[in-house]
């Protein structure tokens, strides 16, 4: 098809191919590869009784659009049959999630970027007749209305798009398929027809399988759990409580239809978003938290330090804010780019009292951090506030110093619905943040 994306492969190429069977006799079929008016290869064969073909071409992925020409030759003439025109090779990648994923901005801004580079496949639309809709275009943040979102990847997707096709110099495929307002049991697969267009999971996988990209995506990109923090889901119990479980299905449903996805990055929710307010929201978190605990090609990023911050939703500077947290981490990932500094949110190790005497308790973190003084508020014990002395400590780890002794048994960072913006959080010395936690078992102290 014209505008047609190809993957590409661990060399860097990718693979076009023609087979089918001819409607006319014919000597031999011809598959011709052009970069403008040059010709760059040209494939033959000979056309059997049965008249079948089997053609291919191999794309060098780059900055460069081929153009295609399918035909054949009778007693020495040859005719061409099809063309497609203005087809790349680069890098696949999925976004799906709700509507932080979705990333509109509520006043539908638009991002600028605009790029032949950058293209996506069909449409996340909800209406049955439109969600089948196979074209190829230019990725843009927001195409709602008449347009019915084809080519919608949202605006933090833009912006990750942009910057990858700018370090890189290579094409970037992004299918994203948000809903918004949805939990994680709606983004099931459903077993008995995967592709069905009434479900998330099947409009997305219908677009995939057209686009003939499933084995191309390298990484799924999550951002969801808002509408998690109640008790709506099919259970009757608050989303925390399936959160993992249901992750994992879905996780082992993409690594079934895209198998060849290399990692999968997840974000940490902003705390009470959408109105979450209660510790059903810290708990939910801290089942995001612990998500990379049983994936072996998982990162987890916290959205607390995007700033503007999102009570809800963000705008448009916290969405690029968000793109380019997660750019380090792709460079690193997928392309081979070491940076002296870690690229991922500090993420909580242990938590124990340093004595017997239960008044003061040590945290460990999988990386360097820094804090205020004033994030000693940001602590509960058992769920209520701490009466914290003094923060101190070096490195990874940070001490908390109580007024007297303690009989805590769990601590926690950040609650919901008391949290704002402008309050001190801890962060890694790559000033990322630290992802909250929730009910953290407190250690007892080890004898020396």
């Amino acid at each position: 098809m014209d505008h047609q994306f190809f993957a590409r492969d661990e060399l860097g190429l990718g693979t076009v191919h023609c087979n089918g069977v001819l409607e006319e006799p014919a000597d031999s079929a011809f598959f011709k590869l052009f970069v403008g008016e040059k010709l760059i290869d040209t494939q033959r064969q000979k056309v059997a009784a049965d008249r079948k073909y089997t053609l291919s071409v191999r794309l060098q992925s780059g900055l460069v659009a081929y153009r295609t020409e399918f035909g054949i030759m009778r007693d020495g003439v040859e005719t061409v049959l099809e063309k497609a025109d203005d087809l790349v090779c680069g890098d696949v990648f999925v976004i799906q999630g709700q509507s932080n994923a979705e990333a509109w901005t509520d006043k539908r801004v638009v991002h600028p970027y605009r790029s032949r580079w950058l293209r996506s496949f069909g449409t996340p639309s909800t209406n049955k007749d439109r969600a089948r809709d196979a074209v190829w275009g230019n990725a843009l943040s927001f195409n709602g209305g008449e347009n019915h979102y084809h080519f919608q990847i949202g605006y933090w997707g833009v912006e990750l798009g942009k910057l990858l096709i700018e370090k890189h110099q290579v094409p970037i495929c992004i299918l994203n398929g948000a809903q918004g307002g949805t939990r994680i049991d709606q983004h099931q697969r459903n077993e008995l027809d995967p592709t069905d267009v009434e479900t998330i999971y099947g409009r997305l996988l219908w677009r995939l399988q057209q686009a003939r990209l499933t084995h191309g995506v390298r990484a799924v990109l999550w951002h969801q759990g808002e509408n998690d923090q109640g008790a709506a889901g099919p259970t009757g119990t608050y989303g925390w409580v399936n959160y993992e479980d249901y992750f994992i299905r879905m996780a082992a449903s993409w690594k079934e239809d895209y198998p060849n996805i290399e990692h999968y990055y997840i974000h940490q929710i902003w705390p009470g978003a959408c109105g979450g307010r209660s510790v059903e929201s810290d708990r939910l978190r801290e089942r995001q938290r612990r998500l990379p605990n049983q994936f072996s090609n998982m990162s987890l990023l916290s959205t607390l330090g995007i700033r503007p911050g999102g009570g809800c939703h963000y705008l448009p500077e916290g969405y690029a804010m968000l793109a380019r947290q997660l750019f380090p981490l792709l460079n690193r990932n997928h392309y081979g780019i070491d940076s002296r500094e870690s690229v991922v949110s500090p993420n909580l190790e242990s938590v124990s009292y340093t004595n017997g005497r239960r008044d003061e308790i040590r945290l460990v973190f999988d990386q360097e951090v820094e804090w205020e003084e004033e994030v000693a508020r940001q602590f509960l014990l058992d769920g209520e506030g701490a009466d914290l002395s003094v923060v101190a400590g070096r490195g990874k780890a940070v001490l908390l110093k109580l007024s007297g002794s303690s009989s805590a048994k769990t601590l926690s960072y950040v609650q919901s619905g008391k949290w704002r913006e402008e309050d001190a959080i801890i962060r890694g010395t790559n000033q990322l943040a630290a992802v909250t936690f929730c009910e953290v078992r407190i250690r007892e102290a080890t004898s020396r």
